[in-house]
């Protein structure tokens, strides 16, 4: 079947990696107008007509096909912008959707869709199962009217994978076609996109492999898992030494004395320079407060938080028991960073009995906490559960209470910590073969006094339990240093030389960010 197309380049919020040379080339977002010039070539004869249309949210490079800048973009927007252009070629049957940072678009995978969207006259074709970034989405130009109207009903922000998570709100309504990648890359979490500094980092790493494809991609990616250890991802900091609870499952109490007559905390001032050192390695990050400890003890939470905060590519998550809050203050920050700040509430079980034998007391001032911050922070607020065999009879319960209260529900896999821990597991849910430890890949832990273990789950026993070892210490040495030395213990899971404690542990297959 002969279609014509036209591009839609969504260049909303590019950060400079996009547009910064790539590979010793042109920049990702150059390459992604070449790509939608060829695949979107314009009508013979029309003097350079260009069928591609480029969206963004600040200037952009004068590459050539029209642009349209505007401040702010919802997916509404994006798509009210592909009926107007679509109106202008009316000869065009197909949208190219792609995004402006992807210096990896597969001109042939493309092709694959093509055929395949017109075959079956499809009104949504994408790829599934590939690494992001190798191609594009298709639409249909008859779809677009009825994709505005469901937009106008579903508030979803333009950003990679908008218009799938749009669909999704009314998926059957569609006809949708997908071609599959022949091995499902998604579990390495692998981002070969100019979207941050990690990611170009390790499209670049990709690119001087001399991958120039999704099929190659597929092929190097289980060859290489160097490729996953590029700059941190997340990171964990310990702010206060204390916690009103001394939990059942928890090793902190075995690691530090009874948490409940604990006082320290990290100084503010301290907390600051982390993060301007975490912001110099790497321009986005997660993290994660507090380690050990409940961060409401800390006698200045709010500073902590602003001081992640005014990085603007940083993402807070607040890890809390729920209890020991000064009313009103995580209300307040969570109206003032709105989505950028994730509140983890860990209460385990919905029965107070069982409440009382995992965590102690403060169950109402727990549950109450909850459901302030679900009123004050609707869709960023997740409510966990450890599933573990003290608790497992009664986690559905706990999962339908919360997720009528309108929280978004964890339940999140036990962890002994090596071995440290009694065995409370329901189930096994470890990969059949080892792989090199995502932790090690993608995290950084560092505790109250700047030590840094080699990772958060490596723990040893003892008179007390203790970490492993350390890395470094992220006061004196600095956060690069402390991470390239941690690489050293990655590198020993690469060559299935793996350090004590990690043989013991069933975390390495479990992601944070």
């Amino acid at each position: 079947m002969n279609m014509e197309t036209l591009a839609i380049i969504n260049a909303i919020g590019l950060s400079e990696h996009a547009t910064s040379p790539w590979a010793d080339g042109p920049s990702a977002l150059e390459r992604a107008v070449a790509f939608a010039e060829r695949m979107a070539p314009g009508r013979p004869g029309a003097g350079g007509h260009s069928r591609t249309l480029v969206l963004a949210s600040g200037p952009v490079p004068e590459l050539g096909p029209r642009s349209v800048i505007r401040d702010g973009w919802t997916m509404r927007d994006v798509l009210a912008e592909a009926v107007g252009f679509a109106a202008t070629e009316p000869d065009c049957d197909t949208v190219i959707y792609l995004r402006g940072d992807e210096p990896f678009l597969d001109a042939e995978l493309t092709g694959r869709l093509l055929e395949l969207h017109g075959r079956y006259r499809a009104e949504y074709t994408f790829a599934d199962g590939y690494p992001p970034g190798f191609s594009p989405e298709l639409l249909s130009v008859k779809t677009l009217p009825n994709l505005v109207e469901l937009a106008s009903r579903h508030e979803v922000k333009p950003e990679r994978g908008g218009l799938f998570a749009l669909i999704q709100n009314d998926i059957n309504s569609y006809d949708i076609e997908t071609h599959l990648s022949p091995s499902d890359m998604r579990a390495y979490r692998f981002s070969p996109v100019c979207d941050s500094r990690r990611n170009a980092l390790a499209a670049e790493r990709l690119w001087r492999l001399g991958c120039r494809s999704a099929e190659e991609a597929a092929r190097l990616l289980p060859e290489h898992p160097e490729l996953l250890r590029t700059l941190p991802a997340f990171l964990w900091v310990q702010v206060a030494e204390g916690c009103p609870q001394a939990c059942a499952y928890c090793p902190y109490p075995s690691m530090a004395g009874d948490p409940r007559g604990l006082e320290g905390f990290m100084p503010v001032e301290r907390f600051e320079g982390l993060m301007a050192d975490a912001e110099a390695l790497c321009d986005d990050l997660v993290v994660d407060l507090s380690l050990w400890g409940e961060p409401a003890m800390h006698p200045d939470f709010a500073a902590l938080a602003r001081a992640a905060l005014s990085r603007p590519r940083f993402t807070l998550i607040v890890e809390t028991s729920g209890v020991g809050w000064k009313r009103g203050l995580a209300e307040s920050l969570a109206a003032e960073a709105g989505d950028r700040v994730q509140w983890i509430i860990s209460i385990d079980a919905a029965d107070d009995d069982g409440y009382l034998a995992l965590r102690g007391d403060g169950k109402d001032e727990a549950q109450a906490f909850a459901e302030r911050m679900l009123a004050a922070s609707p869709g960023n607020v997740h409510v966990q559960a450890v599933r573990m065999r003290e608790n497992e009879a009664g986690l559905e319960a706990f999962y339908r209470a919360w997720k009528q209260r309108g929280a978004k529900v964890i339940v999140q896999k036990y962890d002994s910590f090596s071995g440290c821990l009694p065995d409370r597991s329901v189930a096994d849910l470890s990969p059949l073969d080892r792989l090199p430890c995502r932790h090690l890949a993608r995290d950084m832990a560092v505790l109250l006094d700047g030590s840094a273990p080699w990772c958060k789950h490596c723990l040893v026993p003892g008179e007390r339990m203790a970490y492993a070892g350390y890395a470094g210490n992220a006061f004196s040495d600095g956060l690069e240093s402390v991470w390239a030395a941690m690489g050293a213990w990655y590198g020993r899971h690469i060559a299935g030389d793996l350090p004590e404690p990690c043989g013991r542990c069933d975390e390495y297959h479990t992601f944070n960010a």
